[in-house]
């Protein structure tokens, strides 16, 4: 009924994980176009969507006995690795090669060697509900968590200046809705017997996550308009002080034609 899916959650699910890998497409090309600032961009939430597909899908293939299939759903872990590490080329390369080529080969150095030394370490030591699977399962909860945020934004730099980047909002919308279905397909897991507890942690905290990029964009955007309009009265007020302060300073003959 869905297709090579195991049933309607496993279905959704990937679509809706895939919709999520592709967000960033759209962060970088307003970065491209110059449209965002830059002390406001960063490259924590790209560099935790790769390190999260990066875990997850190398340790399900290692689990994988042999002779079978990788599910499915594992692929959207893969697309999310191949492309996480193409976010990360196109970012580095926006912000930091154009200034600094050193730099920028420096940082994609150290984030190939760390990913090389993590899949070393996956390959030799995971297997199917050992001890070694089950803190890569938890590891891999910690990125999946930090994924959530603002997808390529600096949320401590839009919280101090409190900004209410409208941009933020793109990646929050499909990151809720992915949370969201996850979240189903690991409790109706969980109930069949699947040891899936860190997933169900994880999405549980990325929706929380998403709904506050919602929250901070909606009070910082009121604030906002709350400062415009101030502004505007303001302004009103002094233009009515200068013209009273004006007819003051006119001679008495004018003022009876006034």
């Amino acid at each position: 009924m869905f297709w090579i899916f195991d049933d309607s959650y496993s279905c959704i699910g990937f679509f809706t994980q895939i919709l999520y890998v592709l967000t960033p497409i759209a962060f970088l090309i307003q970065l491209k176009n110059g449209v965002l600032r830059e002390e406001r961009v960063s490259i924590f939430c790209l560099l935790s969507m790769y390190s999260n597909a990066f875990v997850y899908f190398w340790t399900s293939a290692y689990k994988v006995e042999e002779g079978a299939d990788i599910k499915p759903m594992d692929f959207c872990n893969l697309a999310g690795f191949y492309l996480g590490l193409v976010y990360l080329l196109i970012y580095l390369y926006f912000i930091h090669f154009k200034v600094s080529k050193l730099k920028a080969i420096i940082l994609m150095g150290i984030i190939i060697v760390v990913s090389l030394a993590v899949w070393l370490i996956i390959k030799y030591t995971v297997e199917k509900d050992n001890i070694s699977d089950k803190i890569f399962n938890w590891i891999g909860v910690v990125f999946n968590v930090l994924e959530y945020f603002p997808i390529g934004f600096d949320i401590i730099y839009i919280i101090k200046n409190k900004i209410s980047e409208k941009f933020t909002l793109f990646g929050a919308f499909f990151g809720l809705l992915n949370a969201c279905t996850w979240l189903a397909w690991a409790i109706k897991s969980y109930r069949d017997g699947a040891n899936l507890m860190h997933s169900i942690v994880a999405n549980c905290l990325g929706i929380c996550l998403t709904l506050g990029q919602f929250v901070i964009f909606f009070v910082f955007r009121k604030d906002e308009v709350e400062d415009i309009t101030n502004s505007e009265e303001k302004t009103t007020t002094d233009i009515v002080k200068e013209k009273e302060e004006e007819i003051k300073n006119q001679p008495e003959f004018m003022n009876e034609f006034i």
